[in-house]
């Protein structure tokens, strides 16, 4: 059985090395031969955004079809699919055809990029025979422009950019999901916002430096630098929010106060648990008329209630123990 595995194998192989040799020897057609079986494609690609590239966007390949698929002329003699280059969905070896051209702009870097390494290819996102031509559809009544074969509105992707990524990306979907979320569902962002797909660096995200580089990109007033710096804050942004989605407010991995005490302990007021026991406030000490926990239940709801700035500040805190470090102001 093994001896019959491995001459199937050879005898692949064989052909395969075969029909590239003859391959090698074809010559270019032209896209009206290829229009006599492949109509259909033709015009879909006629109103796509390769098919209106004008000559000298070309980069020395032949025109049309025979760009990416290779000369045609024995292909089109015998009818052969071995004898011109196909592209099967998801073959990531197809990628060297694709980055032929596109070595200059966002997909300089496919070739060491975190997609590439786990066998993506350009075909599992993007569809290159779609059409860009607006058809009327009648829907409840009126007349609505569609892209019926291309439903992503730009990088010919094979539908919308969150869906396609959300695809693979499970997890990230149902924190999407969550109440707070970056606007994603909704389309004032999508995923290449933050992440370069294409890009080397970790987390594919659009940023040599620090995450938080990219984060204050857009959150300018918590970049800083600050007098009295909160410094998780300065380490990451990660390290409270998680920015796809959580169940607590502002994308806080945590409400208040336990995320905050998964560094810091009670203090001051926070902590009372007699009637009668001192607490050291900026008046001095004072009773708790309403029970010994009315103090926690007053204060210990949310830290921010007192300490506004956590980002940081350039206001000393002036009466509070630690002055500027408190970021109560």
């Amino acid at each position: 059985m093994n001896h019959v595995r491995w001459l199937m194998a050879v005898t692949a192989l064989v052909v395969g090395l075969a029909a590239g040799l003859s391959a090698q020897n074809a010559t270019v057609v032209g896209q009206e031969t290829c229009a006599a079986c492949h109509d259909a494609v033709i015009a879909q690609f006629d109103r796509s955004a390769h098919g209106r590239l004008a000559p000298g966007e070309l980069q020395g390949h032949p025109a049309r079809c025979e760009s990416c698929h290779g000369a045609g002329s024995l292909h089109a003699e015998s009818g052969d699919a071995s004898l011109i280059r196909t592209f099967r969905e998801g073959d990531a070896d197809d990628a060297k055809v694709c980055v032929s051209c596109h070595q200059r702009d966002a997909a300089m870097q496919w070739a060491g990029s975190a997609h590439a390494s786990t066998g993506v290819a350009c075909t599992s996102c993007h569809k290159i025979h779609q059409s860009r031509e607006v058809v009327s559809r009648v829907m409840r009544a009126e007349t609505v422009p569609s892209h019926a074969t291309a439903p992503a509105p730009k990088g010919s992707l094979a539908k919308r950019e969150s869906e396609l990524c959300f695809d693979c990306h499970k997890e990230q979907r149902a924190q999407f999901m969550s109440a707070s979320h970056h606007p994603v569902r909704e389309g004032f962002m999508s995923c290449s916002s933050c992440h370069d797909v294409h890009g080397r660096e970790v987390g594919l995200l659009k940023t040599e430096e620090r995450v938080n580089e990219l984060c204050t990109s857009c959150h300018a007033k918590h970049a800083g630098p600050f007098v009295f710096e909160h410094a998780p804050v300065e380490e990451s942004c990660t390290t409270c929010h998680s920015p796809h989605g959580t169940v607590a407010n502002n994308l806080l991995k945590q409400n208040e106060p336990f995320l905050c005490l998964q560094c810091h302990e009670m203090h001051f007021h926070n902590a009372r648990i007699t009637p009668t026991s001192p607490v050291f406030l900026a008046a001095g000490g004072s009773t708790n008329p309403r029970g010994s926990t009315s103090f926690m239940a007053a204060f210990n709801t949310r830290c921010t209630n007192c300490h506004q700035k956590i980002h940081g500040s350039d206001q000393p805190s002036q009466g509070v123990t630690g002055h500027g470090s408190a970021l109560t102001r």
